[in-house]
């Protein structure tokens, strides 16, 4: 069974609080329904001497019923405070993007935002950490921005697209301990989650243009011939 993350078991404890707390209101509810009902029956009639000519009737047992649903409605308006308190605090749960603030703050020292300086002046240090060139980046980056995988509708908005393809090239286009999410995370000053969440957003988009870019052409296609013309060309006779 996969480990539940701590938002989820707050939200949840907020979720078991907020029944335990509906469920006391009813009971409260229920229970001054049946006082009033048995001082009502206990109460005696009283008839008040005449002050004025005509005789005036009063229910003693009434000034105990207004008392009690005073009271009642008093309870009642606490524990609605209390409900929406939760709710409050449950929607503010959701929407946090960090619950628990880490003893030791994180690194953050990034130099991904270097890239844009590099795309004017220095195309070749953008090429040697994205492995790709300016234009092609933006190329790939119009070809992706408009999947659905971007779009969560949550209000914990994903990073700019760019910044997640970005992540993805660095990983792809290197290997060994450098492109760990640990070395990732310093690079792009996101947290590790980021790095990974990123990667496999651009993945699935890279995969789902796949019948776009790659195919095999027939037998009899002028681009296989090229592709022989070309293969041919570069390949040594001897072999």
């Amino acid at each position: 069974m996969p480990r539940q993350s701590k938002r989820k078991q707050v939200l949840l404890e907020l979720d078991e609080i907020a029944v335990e707390v509906a469920i006391a209101q009813i009971e409260n509810v229920l229970g001054s329904d049946d006082e009033a009902s048995e001082s009502n029956i206990e109460s005696p009639i009283v008839i008040t001497p005449p002050t004025p000519p005509s005789p005036c009737l009063s229910n003693s047992g009434n000034m105990l019923e207004s008392s009690s649903d005073s009271s009642v409605v008093d309870r009642d308006t606490h524990f609605e405070r209390l409900l929406g308190a939760i709710e409050v605090l449950h929607d503010e749960v959701c929407t946090a993007r960090v619950l628990f603030k880490l003893a030791i703050p994180l690194m953050r020292a990034p130099q991904i935002q270097l890239l844009p300086e590099f795309t004017d002046h220095w195309p070749d240090l953008f090429c040697k950490k994205l492995h790709v060139s300016p234009d092609t980046f933006d190329f790939i980056l119009d070809s992706i921005s408009g999947h659905l995988i971007f779009q969560n509708n949550s209000p914990n908005r994903q990073l700019p697209v760019a910044l997640q393809l970005a992540i993805f090239l660095n990983r792809a286009g290197h290997y060994g301990n450098v492109i760990s999410p640990e070395d990732v995370r310093q690079w792009a000053g996101v947290s590790i989650g980021s790095v990974i969440n990123c990667t496999h957003h651009v993945m699935i988009t890279l995969l789902d243009q796949h019948d776009n870019f790659i195919f095999f052409p027939n037998v009899d296609d002028i681009e296989m011939d090229k592709a022989r013309e070309f293969v041919e060309g570069r390949t040594c006779a001897a072999w």
